[in-house]
């Protein structure tokens, strides 16, 4: 396959069940579309052998990839993704909590980034001695790496990239920063959050997001705007699920999407939970 979309489902069954949801809420309206899922056995005991059909491939990936020492941290699995992709030229790699808008346009969206070797969504462009995201203290910064001239409000959310040295100089660089283990960073999901990484990468190779703004995705306390479903629908590619609970409002948007997918796929969605009733570690975030 030359390009598809990517997403990871990692140490629990919830996981599973949003990466179904995912691949469901493409496949429903774009049946040809490659959707893989890197995943283990825990994220899809869940789902049934059928279920597990929807995925054109499922990637075990290596305990290096998702582990440090006996700790499981599915956020490092990010800065494998070149490795990872079963996918030969691009790749678009979308977190699994993300549920696809039954009016995208592929064309376009495949169509906006061809020919751009690495890029990310984001909020825009930091001054990294203004402070420069909820994640990292510009002093902490410049105390571990000196002066970083460039910096993006990062959203790793939705990571696309196309196979070469471009792209596989900036993972190496993500995963060498993160074990370099100088930086220190708000906690995130019981581990560090891996945007810093990459923009720390993308700094030294003087690689920028080839827009910025750039939110192709619909997830409300970073668009800043209410929005009904069929707004969220017209307006953008995909619904982020974000965060560690939907409030009402948001679980509406992202259930009215999954009806639609399930209805033209004749298959029921699986039923979600906020993420902070199940996994401890996102308890607060």
């Amino acid at each position: 396959m030359t390009h598809g979309i990517l997403t990871i489902a990692l140490k629990h069954h919830l996981y599973g069940r949003f990466a179904f949801n995912l691949a469901m809420s493409i496949k429903a309206f774009n049946p040809a579309m490659p959707v893989s899922v890197i995943a283990d056995e825990e994220a899809l005991s869940h789902l049934h052998p059928g279920q597990r059909m929807i995925f054109n491939e499922i990637i075990t990936p290596e305990e290096y990839q998702y582990k440090r020492g006996d700790k499981v941290l599915p956020l490092i699995t990010k800065f494998y993704l070149n490795e990872l992709t079963p996918y030969t030229e691009r790749t678009l790699f979308v977190d699994a909590d993300m549920i696809f808008s039954g009016l995208c346009d592929y064309e376009k969206l495949w169509g906006e980034v061809r020919g751009v070797p690495f890029t990310m969504a984001n909020r825009g462009e930091n001054n990294p001695d203004k402070g420069i995201s909820e994640w990292v203290d510009p002093g902490k910064l410049k105390e571990a790496y000196g002066d970083v001239t460039q910096w993006y409000d990062l959203s790793s959310e939705w990571i696309y990239f196309e196979s070469g040295e471009q792209s596989d100089v900036i993972f190496e660089a993500a995963r060498w920063f993160y074990d370099d283990g100088k930086l220190l960073t708000r906690q995130f999901a019981g581990d560090k959050p891996d945007e810093p990484f990459f923009n720390l990468a993308m700094a030294l190779h003087e690689v920028k997001p080839h827009k910025a703004p750039w939110q192709p995705t619909y997830w409300q306390p970073a668009v800043k705007k209410v929005m009904n479903a069929m707004e969220v629908k017209q307006t953008y590619y995909a619904f982020s699920a974000g965060g560690n609970q939907l409030p009402p409002h948001q679980q509406r948007i992202y259930d009215e999407l999954l009806k639609n997918a399930s209805s033209k796929m004749n298959t029921p969605g699986m039923k979600i939970a906020h993420k902070m009733s199940y996994l401890k570690e996102r308890k607060h975030i």
